[in-house]
């Protein structure tokens, strides 16, 4: 009998565990891969990840790996600094298998986490309503497993969520579809950056198109480029013909690009659905993109999952520490959640737009451009170094739009 049974050892689910052994909580982990291994990511992260990490015992591995700082953030809507928090005033990329590798023998290591890797779980226990625990099967065994509380941080397409029956709400349709691969040799501009582009692909439908260029480890740059969900079928019939051919539709991409070189697959997916799942029920909750998901666009997967890791272990702790009841810390953690994500949950989606003429969103546009205090203004939010909702906001925009600004002084974060 644990306290609490996490199914999926990645980001969310290791941040969750290790954030509970902390507090004193017996947890069993499991996850159906063996690591190191990769999954879709495109893993850039900003200073909410490395304060998370921070807390959990792990930053120091994390800054140790040999990844570029990145100091700004190039995209085609803004371009400015990452805010300083912490004493950090960057973001990383760094490939799944080392850093997802450094949190699962984190996790491991400690003395209230019994880590199960190579355990499937195929289905949840309950008494009513209410989850008890998991079923799994381990080295050709079915084991059954029991616990307080159960909580699903295995992704998108989550067992959890599906076992649950948790609903979806703002739910939307893929908006593009997204293929990467690792070039070495790019070289690095100044200061180091993540940087993204716009451009169009009209040979196989595509009216949109992007590229992102993320240096990262390993003396790797991760290079993508991705279409309107629409142009998903044609992309994919010979994706790696396609993913170069769009990038040389985009003269920035490829003058940073240059002559280096790929290093192994091209890989992605048009499966990139945009939902927030309630995420809470009797005897269970979600994390990471379990319970929700957006298009990496906006680059907030990892962020999300460390932030409703921490979210959750706070409720949880509460409740178990008797100075809520269930029902209270569960609604709690769900109103909180909430209020983190949805902010650029809408900015992603398109919804934050939609409030706004085109002529309207156009001037929000070229004001970023030209003030830098609202430029590092819609950096700091992205990487949640200031609440999204102060810049990502109908209210905050049209206070820009009114000339009343919206952003940082000049001697707040990013100076």
């Amino acid at each position: 009998m644990y306290d609490a049974i996490i199914v999926g050892a990645r980001i969310a689910g290791s941040t969750t565990a290790l954030l509970l052994a902390q507090r004193g909580y017996s947890i069993l982990l499991l996850d159906r891969d063996r690591f190191p291994s990769s999954t879709l990511s495109t893993h850039l992260f900003f200073t909410d990840s490395l304060s998370a990490f921070e807390r959990i015992g792990v930053l120091d591995r994390v800054l140790a790996i040999d990844a570029p700082r990145l100091k700004r953030l190039r995209f085609p809507y803004v371009d400015a600094p990452f805010a300083e928090v912490d004493g950090r005033d960057f973001a990383l990329c760094i490939r799944r298998e080392p850093l997802d590798a450094i949190l699962v023998e984190a996790a491991g290591a400690h003395p209230e986490i019994e880590l199960h890797t190579g355990a499937r779980v195929t289905g949840l226990l309950r008494e009513g309503e209410r989850v008890i625990g998991v079923r799994y099967q381990e080295a050709g065994q079915e084991h059954e497993a029991r616990a307080r509380f159960v909580i699903g941080a295995d992704g998108r397409h989550s067992l959890v969520a599906r076992e649950v029956g948790a609903t979806a709400y703002e739910d939307f349709p893929p908006m593009f579809a997204w293929y990467y691969g690792y070039f070495r040799g790019v070289p690095l501009d100044d200061p180091p950056s993540a940087f993204a582009v716009r451009g169009t692909y009209p040979e196989i439908g595509a009216e949109y198109a992007a590229s992102f260029i993320f240096p990262c480890d390993d003396g790797l740059t991760l290079v993508g480029f991705g279409v309107q969900a629409s142009a998903f079928d044609a992309f994919r019939r010979n994706h790696r013909e396609h993913f170069f051919g769009g990038l040389a539709r985009i003269p920035e991409a490829m003058e940073r690009i240059g002559d280096s070189q790929l290093e192994g697959p091209i890989v992605g997916t048009g499966d990139l659905p945009n939902f927030l799942r309630v995420p809470v029920g009797p005897g269970w909750a979600l994390v990471g993109d379990a319970g929700c998901h957006k298009d990496p666009h906006s680059v907030q997967g990892m962020g999300d999952a460390v932030r409703s890791a921490q979210l959750l272990v706070e409720s949880l702790d509460r409740w178990w520490q008797g100075e809520i009841d269930e029902q209270t810390a569960l609604a709690e953690y769900h109103a909180r959640r909430d209020a983190d994500v949805l902010p650029m949950f809408e900015f992603t989606t398109g919804q934050l737009e939609a409030r706004f003429t085109e002529e309207e969103w156009k001037e929000f546009g070229r004001r970023t451009w030209e003030d830098p205090a609202l430029a590092r203004a819609r950096v700091a939010a992205m990487a949640h170094a200031i609440p999204p909702a102060e810049v990502y906001s109908e209210q905050a925009i049209r206070r820009v739009l009114e000339g009343r600004g919206v952003g940082l002084s000049d001697s707040g974060p990013g100076q």
